[in-house]
């Protein structure tokens, strides 16, 4: 093969490979009917190791800790969430599903936080939130950087937050507000932003020069979220 067909044959193959690549971005499509994790067994490459599939049972497949509403006035924030992800729910290996309920007291917040790993549908059972998401700083079309969309989401409405961006909740009415939230992967990844920057261990020079703060005011921060 001359020099010139297999730089060729090299660019195509890494191609290939590069739109592979992108097909699997999200979960992959399961291979069996299912596979409930064996969570002892520890995480694998991209999921859980399935339990064997005659040791299932009915069960497996129901979960019922969404049930009922958490108790927000337990957190400082006075907003819960409660998880249903592989962890919580082994059937969702695989499956590329998984779940929130928020529960938020009036004048709770759920704090800006991202999901790296999947796309989230908010939809309200009780109450109302004010809900949104933040585009990129330096997205594809600069008309639209850094910009917020966010409302009041009432009881029976739905709100969409596009994968890995910016998105938070606040409690604006006078009861208590729950919704069910929705995830297109088994495992999407929480980052709260005011843990992740204040909680992480960052170098307090950098936190100071980054929000115009002075040593005290950054280690007063530190001292809620690294707990």
């Amino acid at each position: 093969m001359s020099a010139m067909k297999l730089l060729a044959a090299m660019i195509l193959t890494a191609g290939m490979l590069s739109a592979v690549h992108v097909v699997f971005a999200a979960d992959p499509d399961p291979l069996q009917d299912f596979c409930i994790a064996d969570i002892a067994a520890g995480p694998v490459s991209n999921g859980f190791p399935c339990k064997l599939p005659a040791l299932a049972s009915t069960e497996d497949f129901a979960f019922s800790g969404l049930a009922e509403a958490a108790d927000p006035s337990r957190v400082a924030t006075n907003g819960t969430a409660t998880l249903a992800f592989v962890r919580e729910w082994p059937a969702l290996n695989t499956q590329g599903l998984s779940l929130i309920r928020l529960d938020i007291n009036p004048g709770g917040i759920i704090s800006p936080h991202t999901h790296n790993l999947a796309t989230e549908i908010l939809f309200v059972l009780e109450g109302e939130m004010y809900t949104g998401f933040v585009t990129n700083n330096f997205g594809n079309d600069p008309t639209i950087s850094n910009k917020v969309y966010a409302k009041i989401v009432k009881k029976g409405e739905a709100f969409i937050f596009p994968r890995g961006l910016l998105h938070f909740q606040l409690n604006k009415g006078k009861v208590l507000a729950s919704s069910l939230n929705v995830l297109n992967s088994q495992n999407p990844g929480i980052q709260l932003m005011p843990s992740a920057l204040f909680g992480s261990g960052i170098d307090r020079e950098m936190l100071e020069t980054s929000f115009f703060m002075n040593a005290t005011q950054v280690a007063a921060l530190e001292t809620i979220f690294q707990q």
